[in-house]
């Protein structure tokens, strides 16, 4: 931020000329605690959500406060997070609060902050551990609209933020309304008819208790090959446990590609329908392969099972995804420090087994949650982009917010 042109009405301050800076500073371990007693205590950037903290200790020694309506902002290891005070806490070490006097708007800084992060992270000081001091926040130069269209910037981004968080709470509850019609489904089915008690908990009396290996056709690791193979160009994708998420959706954008020869891992590509399980690290995890425009294969902590046709592929994911069955199917996973399962274990996991137009209809139903989980965080998606432009403009000035604003 050098002598450029500033926006009409627009003035450069530094921050030592408007706010009040306040360096946090650790209490004595002596006095942390983790039941509520006291005041609420942030260390650094790890009690930081999107917009306001998440305290999980508190202190019996104030020393540093950041009062409510203040920034706070981390200045240790990372550099440049910010987040409101929606209350008075005690700031460690890894924090301090900025509070600007009557002429200035506090929203507005704090937007402000998260624009200018990329700045503060480049002014901190040190190699493996990077800090920022008092004397670079007083001297850090910010653009200031009039007080007024501070006030109509911060509105305008609240705004935005605050549509993307209604689509999150919505994310929220249709994920637990999801796990609870999962419950119900694989406890009495689609058609009401009466339960019994099986070794694997209550289900629908039409239904039967089978090992897994009795709807397996052919199952297979993922291949090793050494990581000089990775190429952009490559020929080949790579399913990993990190391209899944905890429901098993697959990220095909984030697979990574190899140059590799086809011929001596074709065994091992995936097919449309290819059952699928995280094996190792985050274990028990099941996802359906669909299809990809280059050939893929799992990675080398997945095993792939092809099924026969007396059980959905989907009905089977949902299954080992939902809570009773990952609580069941963790019991499988050997290892003291890194869990870890095996195929000859997998094979006698016991599985329920509706018929087919049962599978189907419970399908149906938790494919129509899914759908509007996508929906809702397609929405989601798209307000955080608007926030991200927005942003962006306003904060330079290119987009005015004069006509907004209010006294």
């Amino acid at each position: 931020m050098g002598d450029e042109l500033l926006p009409l009405n627009w003035k450069k301050v530094a921050l030592k000329d408007t706010t009040e800076i306040i360096m946090g500073q650790s209490p004595p371990s002596e006095t942390y605690n983790i039941e509520g007693k006291g005041y609420p205590f942030l260390q650094g950037k790890a009690d930081f959500s999107e917009r306001y903290p998440k305290p999980t200790k508190w202190c019996t020694k104030p020393l540093k406060v950041a009062e409510g309506g203040s920034i706070l902002i981390s200045v240790r290891a990372p550099v440049g997070d910010v987040n409101l005070a929606d209350q008075n806490y005690i700031i460690g070490r890894g924090l301090c609060s900025i509070r600007f006097n009557k002429n200035y708007d506090n929203e507005f800084l704090f937007y402000c902050l998260m624009y200018n992060k990329k700045r503060i992270e480049s002014q901190g000081s040190g190699t493996t551990f990077q800090s920022i001091n008092k004397a670079t926040l007083d001297n850090f130069t910010i653009l200031f609209p009039p007080l007024p269209e501070q006030r109509a910037i911060a509105r305008a981004l609240r705004a935005v933020q605050a549509a993307r968080e209604a689509r999150l709470r919505e994310i929220t509850l249709e994920r637990e309304r999801k796990a609870a019609l999962m419950e119900h489904l694989f406890t009495h089915g689609t058609r009401g008819e009466p339960t019994k008690m099986t070794e694997i908990g209550e289900m629908p009396e039409s239904w039967e208790v089978v090992k897994f290996g009795k709807v397996i056709i052919s199952s297979a690791f993922g291949p090793r090959f050494s990581s000089n193979y990775y190429d952009p160009d490559g020929s080949v994708a790579t399913l990993r446990t990190t391209d899944l998420d905890n429901e098993g959706n697959i990220n095909y954008s984030t697979m990574p590609l190899a140059k590799l020869e086809l011929d001596g891992f074709k065994q091992h590509l995936l097919k449309s329908n290819d059952f699928l399980i995280t094996r190792s690290g985050t274990c028990g995890i099941a996802a359906i392969f669909e299809a990809f425009e280059k050939p893929v294969l799992p990675g080398a902590f997945i095993i792939r099972f092809r099924l026969s046709n007396e059980i959905n592929p989907l009905f089977l994911k949902y299954y080992v995804n939902s809570q009773q069955g990952r609580n069941r199917i963790l019991q499988l996973a050997g290892g003291a420090v890194q869990k870890n399962l095996s195929g000859t274990s997998l094979r006698t996991f016991q599985i329920p087994l509706p018929l087919l137009v049962d599978q189907d209809a419970i399908v149906r139903s938790l494919i129509a949650c899914d759908s509007k989980i996508a929906a809702l965080d397609h929405e989601a998606h798209l307000h955080d982009k608007l926030f991200r432009a927005m942003l962006e403009e306003l904060m330079t000035g290119r987009l005015r917010a004069g006509a907004l604003a209010t006294p």
